[in-house]
C-alpha cells in the first residue's frame, strides 16, 4: 500500500498533499490513515526500501541491442550526463547547490546508459554541488573492455582517459579549452598553434584535420585529435557568450581561446582502421540523446516539479519517479530494438514515454491487482507504439537514426 501510494504521487503531474494521499489509500485499499500517519511513513527505512527497489530493477534489466553500422565495433556505447534542478532552501544543508541567483538547495541526478541496448549503468541522486569530474573517477568501474564512452566537457579528466585506455575500452570527448596540445615535430613535441592552423586550413580550404597529438602539460598523453573548422556565425556566437561571461567575472577572453573557438575539437583513442574522422565527429552528436531523455523526465514525468517537503519524502518521491521511468524506459528500449529489426525504423523517445506516462494509471491498476492483465498491457504497448510513434527526420539535420546507421569502414 505504501508503494502504491508512492506510485499515485509519482504518476501525477503535481506533488500530492498528505491528505490527498490519505484519501487515495482509503479509496483504493479501504484503509483509514491520517495525513500525519503518512508523513511518519517517510523515514530512513522507507528511503532505503525505495533505493533497494531501484537497485533490484537495475540488476535485473532485460535488454536487446541494436547492432548497426559503426556500433558493431563496440560492446556498448555508453553516454553519461547529469540533470540538475533547484529545491526549496529547507534542504540546503543536506542537498547544497552552488547558489548564486538560484536556490541554495538543489539535486543532481547522474545518468549513464548504453545507446545500443538502453541498459542503465548508473542512476544516482546527489547534491547539485557535486562535480561531474569527480563523478567520472568515482564510477569508472562501470566501464568494461570494448566499451565506447562518450562524455561532455564536464567529465573531462585526463586520468579518466588514461584508465579507460588501460581497461581496453574507448573514449570520445570534446577537448577542454584549457588543456595544452602538442604535436611531434621531428622527434620533438611542440605546442600546437591554433591561430596558424586556422590560416592553413582556410587557405587550403580544408574542413577537417585528423592527427596524432599529445595533451597535458606534465605527462603528455597520446590521443587522436579530430579538428573541424566551424562556420563564422557559430564562432561569433561562441565568442559573444564567453565575452559576456568574462566581462561579468572581470576577465578578458584570451587570444588562445579565440583561436580555439574556430574549431570543434574531439579527442579519442578509436583507431583510423576502425572509424574515419568524419564518422567520429558525427557519432559525438548522439550524446544529445541524453538531453532528450532529461527533457522527457521533466516535461513528461515532472521530475523537477517538487514542492517544499522533508528530505526523506523527497528521496522516496524522486526514487519512485525514477523507478517508474526505469520500467517505462526498459519497455521502450525492448520494443525499439524489436521494431528496428522488423522495420528498419526507430521509435521516438518522447512520443513513447509520453504515451507510457499517460497509461501509468492502467499499469498501477495492474500492479495492485496482482499483475492481472499484464500480458494485455504489453500487447497494448506494442500495438500503440507501431502507430504514430516513429522518430521523425528533421530537414537538413543528421538525426539519431542516420548516425546509428552510419556505415563502418
Amino acid at each position: 500500500m505504501f508503494f502504491d501510494s508512492l506510485l499515485y504521487d509519482a504518476t501525477s503531474r503535481d506533488t500530492k498533499s498528505y491528505n490527498q494521499m490519505a484519501v487515495e489509500v482509503k479509496s483504493t485499499h479501504g484503509v483509514e490513515i491520517s495525513g500525519q500517519g503518512i508523513d511518519q511513513r517517510f523515514n530512513k527505512g522507507a528511503q532505503k526500501y525505495i533505493q533497494e527497489l531501484i537497485s533490484e530493477q537495475l540488476s535485473s534489466q532485460v535488454f536487446q541491442s541494436i547492432e548497426a553500422g559503426w556500433s558493431k565495433h563496440f560492446n556498448r556505447v555508453i553516454i553519461k550526463d547529469a540533470t540538475k534542478f533547484d529545491l526549496s532552501e529547507n534542504l540546503k544543508e543536506i542537498l547544497p547547490s552552488f547558489g548564486g541567483s538560484a536556490s541554495m538547495a538543489g539535486v543532481c541526478i547522474q545518468y549513464e546508459f548504453d545507446v545500443k541496448s538502453g541498459e542503465v549503468n548508473d542512476l544516482s541522486i546527489q547534491p547539485a554541488k557535486t562535480s561531474d569530474s569527480k563523478d567520472a573517477m568515482q564510477t569508472i568501474d562501470f566501464v568494461q573492455a570494448g566499451d565506447l564512452t562518450i562524455r561532455d566537457l564536464g567529465y573531462f579528466v585526463l586520468d579518466y582517459f588514461k584508465k579507460i585506455k588501460k581497461k581496453g575500452a574507448f573514449f570520445l570527448s570534446r577537448l577542454n579549452t584549457k588543456v595544452l596540445v602538442y604535436q611531434d615535430k621531428e622527434g620533438k613535441l611542440q605546442k600546437l598553434d591554433f591561430a596558424k592552423l586556422y590560416q592553413e586550413m582556410t587557405s587550403g580550404k580544408i574542413q577537417r584535420h585528423d592527427m596524432k597529438a599529445y595533451i597535458g602539460e606534465q605527462e603528455k598523453f597520446p590521443v587522436r585529435l579530430i579538428i573541424e573548422l566551424m562556420p563564422d556565425e557559430v564562432v561569433a556566437k561562441r565568442l559573444q557568450k564567453i565575452n559576456k561571461f568574462n566581462k561579468k567575472k572581470g576577465h578578458q577572453t584570451s587570444e588562445e581561446y579565440k583561436a580555439r573557438a574556430r574549431f570543434n575539437l574531439f579527442i579519442t583513442d578509436i583507431t583510423e582502421e576502425m572509424l574515419d574522422g568524419e564518422t567520429i565527429a558525427k557519432i559525438y552528436r548522439i550524446r544529445w540523446q541524453v538531453e532528450l531523455i532529461f527533457k522527457a523526465w521533466k516535461s513528461v514525468f515532472g521530475m523537477d516539479n517538487i514542492k517544499q517537503m522533508k528530505y526523506e519524502r523527497l528521496m522516496c518521491l524522486l526514487g519512485a519517479r525514477l523507478l517508474l521511468i526505469l520500467i517505462n524506459w526498459e519497455m521502450f528500449m525492448i520494443e525499439r530494438a524489436y521494431q528496428y529489426k522488423q522495420t528498419g525504423k526507430l521509435l521516438s523517445i518522447h512520443k513513447c514515454l509520453q504515451t507510457l506516462k499517460e497509461g501509468s494509471a492502467k499499469l498501477r491498476s495492474i500492479l495492485t491487482s496482482g499483475c492481472k492483465g499484464l500480458k494485455k498491457w504489453f500487447k497494448w504497448v506494442e500495438e500503440t507504439f507501431c502507430s504514430k510513434h516513429w522518430l521523425e527526420k528533421k530537414k537538413n539535420k543528421l538525426g539519431f537514426e542516420e548516425i546509428m546507421c552510419l556505415n563502418i569502414l
